[in-house]
């Protein structure tokens, strides 16, 4: 008997809201019903939830036509707020029927159609007919078969009982095959999640595994099946029984990510905790478990595997030091005062050798805040420790010489003022020590040989001392010695004499043998030195005075010698004060021809009209501003001053304009990058003729810096200025420079002047230098000249020119005014009876 074909069936919603009534034709496997745009099909009406319901499509497996399930609210299981009916009955779920009657939220109506075996043009004249008026049974029947009678009733009894069923209520995608692979059913989430999955001529991922899984007759598996950017793990059942296979369907795409990521985080944890070479520690607090990660153990040097996993284990091999300190950092972290646990201890390695570590820490609590398990890590970091403590070697070490520099010198000598206060009988010395000619022999065999003179010193030192006492290199060429614990003074007499005698023997340098020697200050402990810097500064006080006294020798401080060095500091103060409060004065000696008697000339001589001392000489303030560099602005103002005061009297007093003026530059002018452009100008701003000017430098400038002062000569005298030797014949052996040096004039210094009078010895040098200077053409000034019988002498010896008490003492501007108004020039001007010093610039 040939069986019947299949019915064509065709589904309509006709609804009426309130913009009217319209026609769908329901094609789709989902459609959401509600009040919110985002829904497939919107309806108006403010009795409308936001989604008001679901229509499913179902597949009828015997037929294989599709039927229409309305569910109330959404699939999650909300229901809609003001329900639904159907046929004027409420429901949450429905198989919809022919001409079934639906009422959502009690205000819109809705009609559901089901036609079967319709041509196209009667399904759209009927569709017609629907939107312009209700139409009855007699009507649908004229347009073909409707979905109702027996067959509706199977078909809805079918589907009643899936509807009953566990797999049409799961929240999940279930699904259903024939063994040949054809999908039979999907459940109403499996048609929310995969929407596409029944669509004809459409190759599904999901379909085309299990088709491929049907193949192998398996009863059980579970695989895991991407679709899209999403991750599904199917369980997948072979009902035998049934002749179907059944798929249940779990989205696990966020645990795959979330399993991803953790492995991802275990993979960096791991990473990073090997690329940072820390041992691994976990543990359980309740019953003392440890685990010990295999870097843990090699960390001590141990075998991998073979500690015990007990907390005993780490405790014994802890410094017994730092143990109860370790301890107690983790009690603090577990008891909740610190929010981390952190410790820096030393522990035992296996060969017997303490290691720095450091180890981090955190515990794990329980609900009520208590702690049950503690993690961490442990780093190696005794090398940190050795360079933290080589950089405060560094800090407190002189590089040079290994000794300790000032900044340790001055903390030990704090500390034995510190213990003194405590015991006012215990004694203690500071000496200061300071390298005789050593810029000599640094200069002469170079840096490298003045580096192995220092580190041979401090060795010879080192062995002169205890080794409860401290020596240190304060910087350059200068030492120190704390000696602690003396009995009495004489103690730090014998060890400055074994510092003389140790420093007497020769030192061999770069081939060479040379010999030094150190001056050295002594100074203990007193009521007005209370501080190590006033102890540090009495000893260098005492340096200085037997520095001055020749050298190679000690002195020990007394309160004379600070007071002569508060005078000095005071004497400093003054002299720059002096400057800004012009008390300095220029004197003018006349420089006299011998053979004539007339003046052709003056040297410059400085005065302080110090504010409460009167005049004080050059000789009292000299050697201060040659130390302290005020040597160079004040005799920078002496030369303007002599400039533009003689300028003054050629204006005044024309026949002075023939007299020339000599000023006095120290060795620091030669050390100057702006000599000459200093002297151009004064000469410039003063308008004095280069041919009036005078300089004088002693010998010992020129010998010590022979090239660059030649060098510096010449060019002087190419502006037209005038060169004196000052004091020549004193300290060094310069004749055989002395035509090297472009210079015009020397002056016998004096010492040889004043002996003329007694010695026989002193007129044959001085002869001897006259001839000299005469061989070379030199001019000759004899300085000091006091008797009548010195000038004659000088006279009858062919002496140029001369100065002295016994021509004038050194006048003011205004008596050399005085001396131009005379209207002549005398041949001799008498001292007065009071003398006076006529120290100059030098």
């Amino acid at each position: 008997m040939k069986s019947d074909p299949p019915k064509k069936w065709r589904h309509l919603l006709v609804i009426e809201d309130q913009e009217g009534r319209r026609t769908i034709h329901l094609e789709a496997s989902t459609y959401t019903i509600g009040r919110h745009p985002s829904n497939t099909i919107v309806l108006k009406s403010p009795m409308i939830s936001r989604q008001h319901a679901v229509l499913l499509r179902v597949l009828d497996p015997n037929s294989g036509n599709f039927f229409f399930r309305l569910i109330d609210g959404d699939l999650q299981g909300k229901r809609s707020v003001n329900g639904l009916t159907v046929n004027g009955k409420p429901c949450q779920s429905h198989i919809l029927q022919h001409k079934d009657l639906i009422v959502f939220g009690g205000d819109v109506r809705a009609r559901y159609h089901a036609i079967a075996n319709i041509s196209d043009s009667g399904f759209n004249r009927y569709t017609r007919a629907l939107q312009a008026s209700s139409i009855s049974d007699q009507d649908v029947a004229s347009f073909g078969g409707a979905f109702i009678g027996s067959e509706m009733s199977e078909v809805t009894d079918l589907q009643l009982l899936r509807l009953s069923s566990f797999p049409e209520l799961s929240p999940y995608p279930i699904i259903e095959l024939a063994p040949n692979g054809q999908l039979t059913y999907l459940n109403p989430a499996a048609i929310q999640e995969f929407p596409d999955l029944g669509e004809p001529d459409v190759q599904h991922p999901l379909l085309s595994r299990l088709k491929s899984w049907s193949l192998q007759e398996r009863r059980f598996s579970v695989e895991e099946i991407n679709v899209g950017d999403r991750t599904y793990e199917v369980t997948i059942h072979l009902l035998r029984e049934s002749q179907l296979i059944r798929c249940y369907i779990t989205d696990i795409t966020e645990r795959k990510r979330s399993e991803l990521a953790l492995r991802m985080s275990e993979e960096r944890y791991a990473l990073a905790a090997e690329g940072a070479n820390d041992g691994l520690w976990d543990w359980q607090i309740s019953d003392r478990s440890m685990y010990y990660s295999p870097r843990w153990e090699l960390l001590i040097g141990e075998t991998p595997g073979t500690l015990q996993p007990t907390i005993e284990e780490w405790w014994r091999r802890v410094h017994p030091d730092d143990l109860e300190r370790l301890r107690l950092s983790i009690k603090e972290h577990l008891v909740g005062t610190r929010p981390h646990f952190e410790c820096e201890f030393r522990m035992k390695h296996a060969d017997g050798s303490y290691r720095w570590m450091r180890s981090r820490g955190k515990a794990l609590r329980n609900e009520e805040g208590q702690p049950y398990r503690m993690a961490g890590s442990m780093t190696d970091v005794t090398e940190y420790h050795l360079i933290q403590e080589q950089i405060l070697h560094d800090a407190l070490h002189d590089a040079m010489t290994g000794l300790p520099n000032r900044v340790l010198f001055m903390d030990r000598l704090s500390q034995a003022i510190t213990r003194r206060m405590r015991r006012p009988n215990s004694l203690f010395a500071v000496l200061f020590l300071d390298v005789d000619r050593f810029k000599v022999i640094n200069d002469s065999l170079g840096h490298l040989a003045g580096d192995q003179l220092l580190i041979g010193i401090g060795q010879r030192l080192t062995a002169c001392i205890r080794a409860e006492d401290t020596i240190a290199r304060l910087g350059g060429d200068e030492f120190a010695i704390l000696l602690e614990d003396l009995t009495n003074p004489a103690q730090a007499i014998e060890v400055a004499e074994r510092v003389l005698a140790a420093l007497s023997r020769p030192f061999r340098l770069e081939g060479h043998e040379v010999f030094t020697s150190t001056s050295i200050g002594i100074a203990f402990p007193s009521e007005e030195s209370k501080t190590a810097e006033d102890l540090l500064r009495d000893a260098d006080t005492a340096m200085y005075r037997a520095k001055s006294l020749g050298k190679a020798r000690y002195e020990v401080f007394s309160m004379t010698m600070r007071a002569q060095s508060i005078a000095l500091m005071q004497i400093e103060t003054d002299l720059r004060r002096a400057a800004e409060r012009n008390e300095f004065l220029v004197y003018y000696q006349p420089i006299v021809d011998l053979s004539t008697l007339k003046i052709v000339g003056f040297e410059t001589l400085l005065r302080w009209q110090h504010p409460e001392r009167g005049i004080v000489s050059p000789s009292e303030f000299m050697t201060v501003a040659e130390e302290t560099g005020l040597i160079l602005p004040i005799s920078w103002w002496v030369m303007a001053e002599a400039c533009r005061q003689m300028q003054r009297w050629s204006k005044v007093f024309p026949r002075s304009r023939s007299l020339s003026i000599s000023v006095n530059l120290s060795g620091r002018h030669f050390q100057q990058a702006d000599l000459l452009l200093n002297l151009r100008s004064i000469l410039s701003e003063t308008e004095f003729p280069a041919e009036r000017l005078r300089l004088e430098v002693t010998e010992g400038i020129l010998i010590d810096n022979k090239e660059i002062a030649i060098a510096t000569l010449e060019e002087i005298r190419a502006m037209g200025i005038g060169l004196y030797m000052d004091d020549f014949g004193t300290g060094y052996s310069s004749l055989s420079y002395l035509h090297r040096f472009p210079i015009d004039t020397i002056k016998i210094d004096r010492t040889f002047i004043s002996a003329l009078n007694s010695e026989e010895s002193s007129a044959t040098i001085v002869h001897t230098i006259l001839m000299l200077a005469h061989s070379l053409r030199l001019k000759v000034v004899a300085e000091g000249i006091e008797t009548r019988q010195q000038y004659r002498v000088l006279q009858a010896l062919g002496c140029n020119y001369g100065q002295g008490y016994f021509f004038a003492h050194p006048l003011s501007a205004p008596q050399v005014e005085q001396l131009f108004a005379s209207q002549s020039l005398p041949h001799l001007i008498r001292p007065s009876p009071k003398k006076h010093n006529a120290h100059g610039l030098h």
